[in-house]
């Protein structure tokens, strides 16, 4: 892995069941939203604001 031998933190994580670009086909206005997109968009983005609120 090259982030491991770059000495850096990681923690990939896989949502089950969503699409490539799920931060967009999740969105709460898309008319076609799929609900593993928008279980994986709310995760994601929750994911995002801890990782933030922690710099």
């Amino acid at each position: 892995m090259v982030m491991k031998a770059a000495g850096k933190k990681y923690e990939p994580v896989i949502y089950k069941g969503a699409g490539h670009g799920f931060m967009r086909s999740g969105e709460p206005s898309n008319p076609a939203v799929r609900e593993a997109d928008k279980k994986a968009r709310d995760e994601a983005w929750a994911r995002w604001k801890k990782l933030l609120a922690e710099l």
